[in-house]
């Protein structure tokens, strides 16, 4: 990056946010130096874990609404189908991360895409990580109602290394990293439920499915023929008494009164 007044004026905001890293507001303070370069409209800061998400810091100026549907359903289970939570449970790893190169094929035919990310999120989402230790990860997530330019995909991954040190360093003022990411789900809860009814290989291919992930798709992180994920999914079907993919989903990620209540 050279220093042109626009360069200049990143460094400036980095020298800003180092003083603010022991203080409440660093994390929104962070965002509205990212808002100066994309549109942001919402965000959260989490860290991911293998059996749950421990949520950090959250926009005060956030619709109850969405606050409400991102701690009752979001962290109870929906996580699950993220797919940045799915690519980084994958793979861990710190780095910048754009909706784009990592959603499955299906993903805006998902439950979770119609009833969450649409809804919540809206449009695009990008994130930040920074990988803790073998299991956990600190995400800084940020949505908006726009579609990121592939100019601003640039650039923010071009200042990564900035915005992932930060994040990195602002850890240590963080009480308690490690709470709460080792409490069952509802949706693990679930699972456990139907030990007797689905095989293991059924199950992972019920959590795909239920991601967005297309047959082939699935059949290429499972090394089987999509014939074989096909006949997988008909047993699932059967197996759970459902006929769709919103049966599918309801079974494991809406409350119960809700489920009820539809009927």
């Amino acid at each position: 990056m050279s220093l042109d007044l626009h360069s200049l004026a990143w460094h400036r905001s980095v020298g800003k946010l180092i003083m603010q890293l022991n203080r409440p507001e660093f994390w929104s303070s962070l965002i509205r130096v990212l808002n100066e370069y994309v549109q942001i409209d919402n965000w959260v800061v989490l860290v991911f874990g293998d059996h749950a998400v421990r949520v950090i810091s959250l926009p005060e100026v956030a619709d109850s609404e969405e606050i409400d549907a991102f701690i009752h359903r979001y962290v109870k289970g929906l996580y699950l189908l993220d797919p940045f939570y799915i690519a980084d449970r994958e793979n861990p790893q710190s780095g910048f991360f754009h909706l784009l190169d990592i959603a499955p094929e299906h993903f805006r035919e998902t439950e979770y895409y119609q009833q969450y990310f649409a809804q919540y999120i809206s449009v695009d989402e990008a994130q930040y990580n920074v990988r803790l230790d073998a299991d956990r990860t600190l995400c800084m997530s940020f949505g908006s109602n726009l579609r990121f330019t592939q100019a601003q995909i640039t650039v923010l991954d071009m200042i990564k290394p900035w915005v992932t040190a930060m994040m990195h360093q602002r850890m240590g003022f963080e009480t308690d990293p490690a709470k709460n990411l080792t409490e069952p789900t509802p949706w693990a809860e679930a699972l456990t439920q139907l030990e007797t009814h689905v095989t293991t290989r059924e199950k992972d291919v019920l959590k795909l499915l239920l991601s967005g992930f297309s047959n082939k798709e699935i059949a290429g992180k499972l090394s089987l023929s999509t014939e074989t994920i096909k006949v997988h999914r008909r047993n699932i079907y059967s197996k759970l008494n459902i006929k769709s993919q919103s049966e599918l989903f309801a079974r494991f990620f809406m409350p119960r009164q809700e489920i009820t209540s539809t009927r």
